[in-house]
């Protein structure tokens, strides 16, 4: 297996304007800016991804009803995906979104501060 299949094939993208919670686009920001070498669309991206993969669709209380819209470019496959779950779930393709994020940043600092450990 060569070094470079860890890193996904190219794909089709779509632009899509998503509104996303305040605090959890800003945990993405600092997450692309200080600890990954990604953009903040490719951590959104791994975590409909995970979400899609997953199937974790907990609805959650939000803290903060402060939402910011932004245009992040969204593999078409897992743009279908979260079609597919909204039809499953009847939840909108932007709250799917922002439970994805929510888990992947849940998962992160968990991870980060030693508690996957309890396990």
């Amino acid at each position: 297996m060569s070094c470079f299949s860890r890193f996904c094939k190219k794909g089709t993208t779509v632009n899509k304007k998503l509104s996303i919670d305040e605090n959890l686009y800003q945990d993405l920001t600092e997450l692309s800016n200080s600890t990954y070498d990604a953009s903040i669309s490719k951590l959104v991206n791994a975590a409909i991804e995970d979400l899609i993969t997953t199937k974790n669709v907990a609805l959650y209380k939000k803290e903060n009803t402060n939402q910011v819209s932004r245009s992040f470019l969204i593999r078409e496959d897992f743009l279908n995906g979260l079609y597919e779950l909204k039809e499953n779930y009847s939840v909108s393709i932007n709250s799917l979104v922002n439970i994805a994020i929510r888990n992947a940043v849940t998962e992160e600092k968990m991870e980060s501060e030693g508690l996957d450990k309890l396990n």
